[in-house]
């Protein structure tokens, strides 16, 4: 039973990998459906000008950490550029942002649910898999064989959350420049006499 179970979650945790590839090309492509889908790991708000701001819908903003794209419904979808020599983690920020006309910007990040799946087909598969070679060799002590798995599980975490809160911050950072300036930059219209 235990073999059958480890073979479900290894078959599992390939499909979830493939599935994270898929989400990975579709937000640097910014399909809006896949911000919205997800763990949110992090709320926050921002008071700042919003009433004369009026963004450039459907183009990508890419500033020195960021990726930043518009919507009509008010909302900003952004996360963290890819890099060809720099670490990525499994666990990226995804963040949608919506923008109020009363100066107030609400900010959700969430985590992917590709890598978060894969996270957790491979601790239940580390799991069963000592648990049930325990089981049948009825030595126990290759449960502990199991902690190694648990073990990276959290180190992958304890690595990534840090590494993706502080682009998260610099991003954000971003957001608000982006919004500042076009506020101070926008002409107002009417005339001056």
């Amino acid at each position: 039973m235990a073999g059958y179970l480890f073979i479900l979650a290894w078959t599992l945790g390939v499909s979830s990998w493939f599935l994270a590839i898929i989400e990975m090309i579709s937000l640097h492509s910014f399909w809006g459906i896949i911000f919205k889908v997800g763990i949110p790991v992090k709320r926050t708000s921002l008071e700042i000008n919003t009433e004369k701001f009026h963004p450039e819908i459907g183009n990508t903003i890419s500033m020195e950490e960021g990726k930043f794209r518009f919507t009509n419904e008010r909302k900003v979808f952004f996360l963290s550029q890819f890099f060809l020599f720099r670490f990525t983690t499994p666990f990226p920020f995804k963040v949608i942002a919506t923008i109020s006309p009363n100066n107030k910007v609400d900010i959700v990040a969430r985590i992917p649910l590709g890598t978060t799946l894969f996270l957790l087909f491979w601790i239940l598969g580390w799991t069963i898999g000592s648990i049930g070679f325990g089981i049948q060799s009825g030595n126990f002590s290759s449960v502990g064989f199991g902690l190694i798995g648990w073990l990276f599980a959290g180190l992958m975490i304890g690595i990534s959350y840090p590494i993706e809160k502080r682009r998260f911050e610099l991003m954000i950072s971003e957001l608000k420049q982006i919004i500042t300036e076009n506020v101070h930059n926008r002409v107002d219209p009417t005339p001056k006499h």
